[in-house]
C-alpha cells in the first residue's frame, strides 16, 4: 500500500528525525518534573497507593504497569528503566524497539496517577502513539549511522573521502499516520477553543480569573495581575482564546500546496508564541513541551533547504588528527565522516603525511598520544577529551554537548575516561574485533555471504503460525497503514463525544469499544481545559497537625507548596505547587474514598526527627476570585473535610 507523497500524507524524514528528538526530550522532561514527587505519587507510602487505586479507580478502565510498583526503590527502578527508553528514542537506538517501549512507559507513567493529571499527559501520549507508525530513525538517529557503517565498510582513509558517501536521505514518507499526528494537533486546539464559549471568554476577563489560581499562578502571573491595566488583560484573554484556533487554521491550510509551506512556518512560530505565553503566566504541567514537541513535525523540505544554505554559508572548518594505526581510532573517523553532513571536520590519519593539509607541521610524537584538533583559522588546538569537544562544536546539532563537555567538572572525568581509553587502544580494538593495529577485519567475502542469504531467504517453513507470521512481517507497510487508520477512527470518534462544543447527533457516533481501547491508553480526546471559564474561584488544602511535643505543624503543604505556614485564614499568593499536587489539593476533598489514604500518609510524617504525628484537622478553603479591577479575593472561610485523633 503506497499512498501519494504530498499534503498532508507526507512529511520530511528530517522534520521526523527532529522530532523523534523532540519527543524524547519531551518524555525525558516529563519524566524528571514528576521525580521529586515520586514518593508522594507513585508509592504505596504516598498519597496514591496502587491499591486504593485499583480498588476505587477515577475511570472505569485503567492500565498501567507501575500498579506493580509499591516500595520507594521499585518506583526508582521503574523511573530509571522509563529514563533509558526515552533516552534510546531520543539518540535513535534500535529505534522501533524503544519507541514501542517508550509509548508504553509513558501510558503507564500517565494512567498510574490519572486522578491528577492534565491535558498535556494526554497530548503527549497521543504524539507517541502517532509517531509509532513513522520511520523516525531514518535521519538524525544512531540507527541511521550503523546502517550507513555496514552500507560503506571503509577500509583505508581514502575510503572516508566525502565524495563516496551517497547523498542524505530526503526521501518524502507517506502515512496515514502523518495526517492523523496534524489532525491531533487540530483537534486539541480547535476543540480547545470551541469548547471555550463562557461568559469570561466573551468578556475578556478570562485571563484575569485565570492568574487567580494560586496553586498554579507563576510568579510572572501575579506580577501580571497586579501590575497589567485591564485593557492589556483582556488582550491576553483573546491571544489565549483565538490563537490556538489561527494555529490550527494555518495547519489545516497546509492542504493547499500554494500556501502550504508559509502556513505551515506561521503555525510553528504561533505554536512557540502559545507555549511561551501559557507556561510563562501558569503552570501547566507537561502541557507546554508537549505542544513544543509537535513542532518540528510541520517543518518541510523547503525548510530544510533553507536551513542547510544558511548553515553551509558558516565557514567553520576543523582538522582532526587521528591514529591511523588504532582500529576504534579508525572506526570513530569513520562515524565523524556521517555525522559531518556540512563537511566541516577535515579527517587526516596521522601515519600518512602526504595527506595533511598545506601548512600543517605535526609533532609525530604527539600524534602517537593523543587525537588532534586544530583551528586552520587561528591555529589553535585541542587534545583528549576537549578534542571532542570541539569536534562537536562545529558539528550540526551537537553544539550544547560540546558545551556539557566543557563544564570543570565533566572536563576532568572525561579526560580521565580518555586516558584511559588511549592507554588501552590496542587491547579494546581486539576486543570489538578490529585489528589490534589498523585497518578493520576484512569483511567477509561474496562466496561467503551467498549461503547465509541463501538461507535466510528461503521458503517458509515451521507451523502456520510461523508462516503467518513471517507473511505479516512481509507486509509491514500496510500493517502498519491499516493500524493507524484504526487509530484514526478511534481517537477521531472519541473527540467527536467528549467534547460538549461538537453537536449532539454527531457525539452518539461513538462505539462502545472505542471508549473501552481509548480509556485502557488514557487517551481521552476531551480538550475542556479553562472550558466553558477558567475557575472563577481558588481553593487551598492545608492541614493543622498536633505533634508529640504540642507543636501545630502543616506536612502536606510542606510537601508540596512554597507556603506552610500556620494558622492559615486565606490563600496565599502564589503556592507555588507543580500541576500534580495543585490537581491532588482541588480534587482530594470531594474524593472521599481516597481520605482513609490521605489520613495514613499524614499520621507517617513527622513534625522533627522522632517526633510523631498524633491528630490532625484537614481543612479547605474555597474562595471567590476578585473580580476585574481589584486583587483581593472574597469570601475564603476555611472548612473542615477531614479530622483524625486518638481514641480515647
Amino acid at each position: 500500500m503506497r499512498l501519494p507523497a504530498r499534503g498532508w500524507i507526507s512529511a520530511d524524514p528530517r522534520s521526523l528525525g527532529l522530532g523523534r528528538i523532540a519527543l524524547g526530550l519531551a518524555l525525558l522532561l516529563d519524566l524528571l518534573r514528576r521525580a521529586p514527587e515520586l514518593t508522594l505519587f507513585y508509592t504505596n507510602v504516598g498519597l496514591l497507593p496502587n491499591h486504593t487505586v485499583l480498588w476505587q479507580p477515577t475511570v472505569r478502565r485503567l492500565l498501567s504497569m507501575f500498579f506493580m510498583v509499591s516500595l520507594p526503590h521499585e518506583a526508582v527502578l521503574a523511573f530509571v528503566i522509563s529514563a533509558f527508553c526515552f533516552l534510546a528514542l531520543t539518540v535513535g537506538f534500535r529505534t522501533r524497539l524503544f519507541h514501542a517501549l517508550s509509548l508504553l512507559a509513558t501510558l503507564s507513567l500517565h494512567n498510574r496517577v490519572i486522578f491528577i493529571e492534565g491535558p498535556g499527559s494526554t497530548a503527549l501520549g497521543a504524539l507517541c502513539l502517532w509517531t509509532l507508525f513513522l520511520p523516525l530513525g531514518r535521519r538524525f538517529s544512531v540507527d541511521a549511522v550503523a546502517r550507513s557503517l555496514r552500507k560503506h565498510p571503509d577500509l583505508t582513509a581514502a575510503d572516508l573521502d566525502a565524495a563516496r558517501f551517497p547523498p542524505a536521505d530526503t526521501t518524502p514518507v507517506a502515512s496515514l499516520a502523518v495526517a492523523g499526528l496534524l489532525l491531533q494537533l487540530v483537534a486539541m486546539l480547535g476543540l480547545g477553543f470551541a469548547n471555550r464559549q463562557g461568559a469570561t471568554w466573551s468578556d475578556g476577563t478570562a485571563l484575569h480569573y485565570g492568574l487567580h489560581q494560586d496553586r498554579i499562578v507563576t510568579w510572572l502571573g501575579v506580577w501580571a495581575r497586579e501590575h497589567w491595566p485591564q485593557s492589556l488583560l483582556r488582550a491576553g484573554s483573546a491571544v489565549v482564546l483565538w490563537l490556538p484556533l489561527v494555529i490550527a487554521v494555518l495547519v489545516v491550510m497546509a492542504l493547499l500546496p500554494a500556501v502550504r509551506v508559509g502556513a505551515r512556518r506561521l503555525a510553528m512560530v504561533l505554536l512557540v508564541a502559545l507555549v511561551i505565553v501559557q507556561t510563562s503566566l501558569v503552570n501547566l504541567g507537561s502541557w507546554g513541551v508537549a505542544l513544543l514537541a509537535y513542532v518540528p513535525f510541520l517543518m518541510t523540505a523547503r525548510d530544510w533547504e533553507w536551513l542547510s544554505a544558511r548553515a553551509r554559508r558558516r565557514a567553520v572548518t576543523r582538522v582532526v588528527f587521528y591514529d591511523g594505526d588504532c582500529g576504534i581510532c579508525f572506526q570513530s573517523a569513520r562515524i565523524l565522516r556521517r555525522l559531518d553532513r556540512l563537511g566541516r571536520l577535515v579527517v587526516v590519519p596521522n601515519d600518512d603525511t602526504s595527506l595533511f593539509p598545506p601548512g600543517f607541521s605535526i609533532d609525530p610524537a604527539l600524534l602517537e598520544k593523543t587525537i588532534l584538533v586544530v583551528d586552520p583559522a587561528s591555529g589553535r588546538r585541542r587534545i583528549r577529551a576537549q578534542a571532542f569537544a570541539e569536534m562537536f562544536r562545529v558539528l550540526p546539532g551537537a553544539a550544547p554537548l560540546a558545551f556539557f563537555m566543557r563544564l570543570p567538572l565533566v572536563r576532568t572525568v572525561a579526560g580521565r575516561v580518555y586516558d584511559r581509553i588511549a592507554v588501552n587502544r590496542t587491547r579494546i580494538s581486539t576486543w570489538l574485533g578490529l585489528a589490534a593495529c589498523g585497518i578493520p577485519v576484512r569483511p567477509s567475502s561474496p562466496a561467503e555471504v551467498k549461503p547465509a542469504m541463501a538461507e535466510k531467504t528461503a521458503t517458509p517453513t515451521g507451523s502456520p503460525i510461523c508462516r503467518g507470521w513471517r507473511w505479516l512481517r512481509g507486509k509491514k507497510s500496510q500493517t502498519r497503514e491499516l493500524l493507524a487508520a484504526f487509530v484514526l477512527l478511534a481517537l477521531g470518534s472519541d473527540a467527536l463525544a467528549a467534547n460538549p462544543a461538537v453537536p449532539t447527533a454527531l457525539r452518539d457516533l461513538r462505539p462502545d469499544w472505542v471508549a473501552t481501547l481509548v480509556g485502557y491508553a488514557g487517551l481521552q480526546q476531551a480538550w475542556t481545559f479553562w472550558a466553558p471559564d477558567p475557575p472563577l474561584g481558588d481553593r487551598m488544602v492545608f492541614v493543622d497537625a498536633l505533634t508529640g511535643d504540642g507543636r501545630h505543624v502543616d506536612p502536606f503543604n510542606a510537601a508540596g507548596s512554597r507556603v506552610h505556614e500556620l494558622p492559615v485564614t486565606a490563600i496565599p499568593a502564589r503556592l507555588g505547587q507543580s500541576a500534580l499536587f495543585a490537581a491532588y489539593s482541588a480534587r482530594i476533598p470531594e474524593r472521599f474514598v481516597y481520605h482513609q489514604a490521605f489520613l495514613e500518609w499524614v499520621m507517617r510524617q513527622q513534625g522533627r526527627p522522632g517526633d510523631q504525628i498524633v491528630s490532625f484537622d484537614a481543612w479547605v478553603i474555597d474562595d471567590d476570585s476578585p473580580p476585574p479591577g481589584e486583587t483581593v479575593a472574597r469570601g475564603g472561610r476555611p472548612r473542615l473535610f477531614l479530622h483524625h485523633a486518638p481514641p480515647p
